[in-house]
């Protein structure tokens, strides 16, 4: 290959990927990111964030601004992303050598050729339009490239659908010039409309002029106009106006007829029947002005090919660059609603919360929208995933910038490890003011940070400024001081699931003037420090409650923080029988479970044996059931009363 510069770029791109392969297999503590760089992922999550205010959870700035540097590069250069960057490209430009050399390759005839464009065009309005109205991205269900490097591991990839793109993309490679890059690939589409940048200014502007006449047309209808005019355009002259302004150019008058341009040309043109080479395949590669032999024949804009040659490899890695830069200086908000009447508020103010370190994703800043909507006063939220923070909108009418950083705030109660065989009978506890320790990835680092010393056995939060927190601990064995400086280290290691060891910085602050709250009994902090868990089914409400019964016996695994979540898979399991109705946990002098059921229905035999199985029959979000192993050991022999003796309705 002559043209060693594309080469260069795409062997940087190839070796980055192999290393994200690689270095899992000797580092477990390394996750790659594949998705990180994906313009087409991004650009879709734009348009989620322009049609419902929200990003799908993977795709931030950087995948956001990559994606516009596509669109800028696609009209200035021409496609730059496919012949430089695409690891679906390079993979098949080195597999169709393959083809080439056994003689497996031909060219598709012109009466399919032509339809089959429509082909990418389609599902490149498909794939943005389910994302624009969900934040979730679709193309991660059948990319290619996301399920080769993570040989389907990707919880996104839906296997069949990337089986079938697979596939094409090696078939297509083997059989014919850049099968997947004509006729099937999105971002190869979205490459074509905005070099013919034309079809877009006249879809806006039927767009726009129909709104004006109050067609009151959304977004999908935009999407739709655009995408359909660049394929009308391209099946029927199958090439670009005006745009992109960078084009190859051949001087007829010193062409030396020898076709080595039309042989090089990875996408199969033609190039020697051009005089500007405007076909809508193009990628600018420019592997035709490095095969002719003759100078100043094959050019760039018809400057000296010695110049030339470097515009698209140079443009490509300014745009990458200009793209990275750019996401680091502006943050696109993850979720962005108001509410409670907002709109007519005539004083609305804004209080800005960092160290959100829980908001990552889409999801995770529903999960806080949720939470803040609740609370009276609370009237919007912008979120920001990368940055971890939050504009909450409030009316100070209502409420105060301390009353909103109390809804926010959820107090924890946590147990670091079980006090079962400590021999004592009693904890010292102190109180300590905290900075910097917010949300619950906070406290999951406090955990960590406190578990280093044997003799802490739990902390409790309570909100305040800077939040006081009660750490119970072995006075006898651990002083207050100590203490301190396990909370205010620079770093903790976590202890991961594969046995690894994973090293994370904290930026804890202790006040000073912490205080000492004397001791409290065992049986006293277990107690307190017990969350129980109350949960009704199977129409528990409307059973007469003379009829139902409740088995009470000990369950110290409701005592263990880590089994609490576990619950509600045991309240599944156990909603699969018409005659149970209810579970709660209670701390009476141990941790205690409270089975209500209806012995009529449902025999006390059988309710101890469902509760005794060794599998949980466990029905999960969209109808899927599946078989998940029974956590709680503890046998259920107890005591038997009458639903009437515990409560009353």
């Amino acid at each position: 290959m002559k043209n060693k510069l594309r080469l260069s770029i795409q062997l940087s791109i190839v070796a980055m990927i192999l290393y994200g392969i690689i270095r899992p297999l000797v580092d477990s503590s390394y996750y790659p990111d594949f998705e990180s760089y994906c313009p087409l992922g991004g650009l879709s999550s734009l348009m989620s964030k322009l049609n419902l205010g929200s990003s799908s959870c993977q795709m931030g700035e950087v995948q956001m601004m990559l994606g516009i540097a596509l669109i800028i590069g696609a009209v200035f250069f021409g496609k730059l992303f496919c012949s430089y960057l695409c690891p679906i490209g390079t993979f098949m430009e080195w597999l169709g050598r393959i083809g080439d050399k056994f003689n497996l390759r031909f060219s598709i005839p012109e009466y399919l050729d032509r339809p089959f464009r429509l082909m990418k065009y389609a599902l490149l309005y498909y794939t943005i339009y389910i994302t624009m109205n969900a934040s979730e991205l679709f193309c991660k269900e059948y990319d290619p490239y996301l399920a080769g490097v993570t040989f389907f591991q990707n919880g996104d990839v839906v296997w069949y659908y990337a089986v079938i793109t697979i596939i094409i993309v090696v078939l297509g490679s083997l059989f014919t010039k850049m099968f997947w890059c004509r006729y099937i690939c999105p971002l190869g589409a979205i490459g074509n409309i905005f070099s013919n940048l034309g079809v877009v200014v006249i879809g806006a502007v039927l767009y726009f002029g129909a709104n004006l006449f109050g067609a009151e047309l959304g977004l999908a209808w935009l999407l739709g106009i655009i995408i359909g005019l660049a394929a009308v355009s391209e099946i029927i002259f199958k090439k670009s106006f005006l745009f992109p302004l960078f084009k190859i150019t051949r001087e007829e008058s010193t062409c030396p007829t020898c076709v080595k341009c039309d042989t090089d040309c990875p996408q199969g043109i033609e190039v020697s029947s051009y005089d500007v080479i405007n076909h809508s395949d193009c990628t600018m590669c420019g592997d035709c002005v490095y095969a002719c032999p003759v100078k100043q024949t094959l050019t760039v804009n018809k400057m000296p090919t010695k110049y030339g040659k470097y515009v698209a490899p140079i443009a490509t890695i300014v745009l990458i660059a200009a793209g990275l830069i750019a996401s680091n200086f502006y943050e696109f908000t993850t979720l962005s609603e108001r509410w409670g009447g907002f709109e007519k508020l005539d004083n609305v103010e804004v209080y800005h919360q960092t160290s959100l370190t829980s908001i990552k994703c889409f999801g995770s800043a529903s999960a806080f929208r949720s939470q803040i909507a609740r609370v009276k006063g609370i009237v919007g939220v912008d979120a920001y995933a990368v940055s971890h923070t939050a504009d909450i909108y409030f009316n100070p009418k209502v409420i105060t910038k301390i009353g909103v950083k109390k809804a926010i705030f959820k107090p924890v109660k946590q147990k670091i490890r079980s006090t079962f065989k400590s021999g004592l009978d009693s904890l010292s506890v102190v109180l300590i003011g905290i900075d910097n320790f917010f949300d619950k990835v906070d406290f999951t680092n406090l955990t960590y940070a406190l578990r280093v010393n044997k003799s802490i056995f739990g902390f409790e939060t309570i909100f305040g400024e800077p939040v006081e927190t009660k750490i119970f601990y072995d006075g006898a064995k651990v002083t207050q001081d100590e203490i301190v400086k396990l909370i205010t280290a620079e770093s903790i290691e976590v202890k991961m699931r594969d046995g690894s060891t994973d090293k994370r910085e904290i930026e804890f602050e202790v006040n000073e003037g912490f205080k000492d709250l004397g001791k409290v009994s065992l049986v006293e902090y277990e107690r307190g420090m017990f969350k129980g868990y109350d949960k009704e089914f199977n129409k528990y409400s409307k059973q007469n409650i003379d009829s139902i019964s409740v088995l009470i016996y000990p369950m110290k695994e409701a005592g263990k923080s880590s089994l609490y979540g576990r619950l509600s898979y045991l309240t599944s399991h156990l909603s699969g029988w018409k005659g149970i109705y209810r579970l709660s946990t209670k701390y009476d002098e141990t941790p205690t479970a409270y089975v209500y059921f209806n012995e009529d229905v449902t025999p006390l035999d059988t309710v101890k044996a469902v509760l005794s199985m060794e599998k949980m029959r466990v029905h999960f979000r969209g109808g899927e059931i599946k078989l998940v192993d029974n956590p709680f050991k503890s046998k259920p022999e107890g005591i038997v009363k009458k639903a009437t003796e515990l409560e009353s309705r």
